[in-house]
C-alpha cells in the first residue's frame, strides 16, 4: 500500500518557518516580506524567521552548508508545523546531498510550501521520506489582500486531513508580467492574458482522463534530478504510486530547445515508463534564438508522440495563477477537447 505521509492540518497557532533555501531576501524586498508574514500572523499562525531570511550572499559552499543546516533545524523541529520559504532562489540543489533524509524520516512530517527551487527540495521530501508536500504560489505573492482563488485555496489545503478531497479547475485568466515588490510592495496578482490549456495528443478524443499520483515541479531543477538518487521517480512509483504517477512541469529560465532537450533527456532515460500522463505550465520564455522554434514546437517534438495523455499551458508555474498540486496526493484529471483545446477540466485530489 502506498506509504504518503501527511502533515497535521494547519490551525490557529500553527508554528510556521520562513526561511530562504540557497539565497536571502535582499534589503528592498522586506517591505514586502514583512507584509506577507503579517498576513500569516493575522491568520492566526505563529511565524518564526530563519537565521537568513533577510541576508543576500554570494553563493558557496559555506553558503550551503548554513542554509543546509539551518533548514534541518527546522525539519527535526517537532513544534514546526510548516515551512514557507520566501521564493525559490537558484541553487536549492547545492543542499540536497548535505541533508539526513534518515533523520528527517523519523521527523514529524511538516508541509514544505511554494514552487520553483522550492520543488527541488520538495520533491526530495516526497520521494525519499515520503512527505506530502504543496506546490503552489510562494510566500511572497499571498498579500494577505489577495482575492485569486488558487492563493486561499493553500490555506484551505493545508488546513486538510488525510482523507480529504478537494476540486480545481483552469483559471480564467493569467498574468503575464511580473509585480514590481520594490517600487509596490502591496502589489496584487494582475490576470490579463485569456487562459487555453491545450492537449498536445488528445487525437480526435472529445474527453481525456488521466489518474495516478502527483508529482513535480520546476523542469529547470527537478528534471534534472528524476533520475537521481534524490529523486529516484522510478523507485518512489514502485514504492509509493504502483497506481502510475501524473508528472506536472514548468519552465522558468530555460530556451524552447533546451526545453525539447530536457524533456527528450526523460523519455530517454525512461521516465515516462512510470507516468500516467504529464500536465506542462505555461512558459514565461516562449521564444529562442530561432523564432522558428517555439515553447509550442519543442512541447510538440518532445511529448507529441507520447500514449498518454499530455495537457500543456496549464496553470502551474511562473506565469500566475499556481493551482495546488499536492506531491504524493492521488488526482484524477478529466478535460473535455475541442481540437486541440481544453474547454473544461477538473482536478479532483485526495489526500490518500
Amino acid at each position: 500500500m502506498p506509504n504518503i505521509l501527511y502533515p497535521a492540518p494547519l490551525k490557529v497557532g500553527s508554528k510556521i518557518a520562513i526561511c530562504s533555501l540557497s539565497s536571502g531576501l535582499k534589503e528592498k524586498y522586506h517591505a514586502r516580506l514583512d507584509i506577507v508574514i503579517n498576513g500569516l500572523k493575522h491568520r492566526g499562525y505563529d511565524v518564526v524567521e530563519g537565521e537568513f531570511l533577510r541576508q543576500s550572499k554570494p553563493h558557496g559552499q559555506l553558503n550551503a552548508k548554513a542554509h543546509a543546516q539551518q533548514l534541518m533545524g527546522f525539519l527535526l523541529d517537532d513544534q514546526i508545523d510548516a515551512i514557507m520559504p520566501p521564493f525559490g532562489g537558484e541553487l536549492a540543489m547545492e543542499i540536497l546531498p548535505l541533508l539526513d533524509f534518515n533523520a528527517i524520516k523519523e521527523a514529524k512530517p511538516k508541509w514544505l510550501v511554494g514552487f520553483s527551487d522550492v520543488s527541488t527540495i520538495a520533491c526530495a521530501l516526497t520521494a525519499k521520506c515520503q512527505w506530502a508536500t504543496l506546490h503552489s504560489a510562494n510566500l511572497m505573492q499571498l498579500h494577505p489582500d489577495e482575492k485569486s482563488p488558487y492563493c486561499l485555496q493553500i490555506f484551505e489545503t493545508l488546513s486538510y486531513e488525510a482523507g480529504s478531497k478537494f476540486e480545481q479547475a483552469p483559471s480564467s485568466h493569467y498574468q503575464k508580467n511580473r509585480p514590481d515588490y520594490v517600487q509596490n510592495p502591496n502589489a496584487l496578482f494582475e490576470h490579463t492574458e485569456v487562459t487555453q490549456w491545450q492537449c498536445l495528443n488528445y487525437f480526435d478524443a472529445r474527453t481525456i482522463e488521466m489518474s495516478g499520483r502527483l508529482f513535480g515541479g520546476c523542469l529547470d531543477t527537478v528534471g534534472l534530478l528524476l533520475d537521481s538518487p534524490f529523486l529516484a521517480l522510478h523507485e518512489f512509483k514502485k514504492h509509493s504510486a504502483p497506481e502510475g504517477l501524473i508528472l506536472y512541469l514548468e519552465n522558468s529560465e530555460l530556451t524552447p530547445t533546451t526545453v525539447a532537450r530536457f524533456l527528450l533527456s526523460l523519455k530517454l532515460a525512461g521516465i515516462f515508463d512510470d507516468i500516467n500522463g504529464i500536465i506542462i505550465g505555461r512558459s514565461v520564455i516562449t521564444q529562442g534564438q530561432d523564432a522558428s522554434f517555439d515553447y509550442r514546437h519543442a512541447l510538440d517534438v518532445a511529448l507529441g508522440g507520447c500514449l498518454f495523455p499530455v495537457i500543456v499551458d496549464a496553470d502551474i508555474g511562473h506565469a500566475p495563477p499556481n493551482l495546488n498540486l499536492v506531491n504524493g496526493a492521488t488526482c484524477t484529471i478529466t478535460a473535455d477537447i475541442n481540437e486541440g483545446k481544453v474547454v473544461k477540466a477538473s482536478l479532483n485530489t485526495e489526500l490518500c
